[in-house]
């Protein structure tokens, strides 16, 4: 909440912050995206951002994501081409 006042009062209330966060707690949609943190380039990392990414818009964070094909480990062609599906 504090780095979405601070950047409102610095534009003077006339841009809408981009916040991306990895952390967040009841009401925090209101103030900053989410993301899911580094996952590894594995389908076992696409699997389970899925239901993460559901369950998240399900108690109300409209903007989630993931990294995509993940973070670190070496993703190949296929699991890049799944995860952009």
């Amino acid at each position: 909440m504090s780095n979405h006042a601070g950047l409102m009062e610095r534009d003077n209330g006339t841009l809408r912050p981009f916040i991306l966060s990895r952390a967040y707690f009841a009401g925090s949609q209101r103030y900053a995206n989410k993301w899911s943190g580094d996952n590894m380039g594995r389908f076992d990392d696409l699997r389970f951002s899925i239901p993460m990414a559901l369950t998240s818009n399900l108690v109300g964070l409209a903007f989630y994501g993931a990294d995509i094909p993940g973070f670190f480990a070496g993703a190949t062609e296929e699991l890049l081409i799944r995860w952009y599906e």
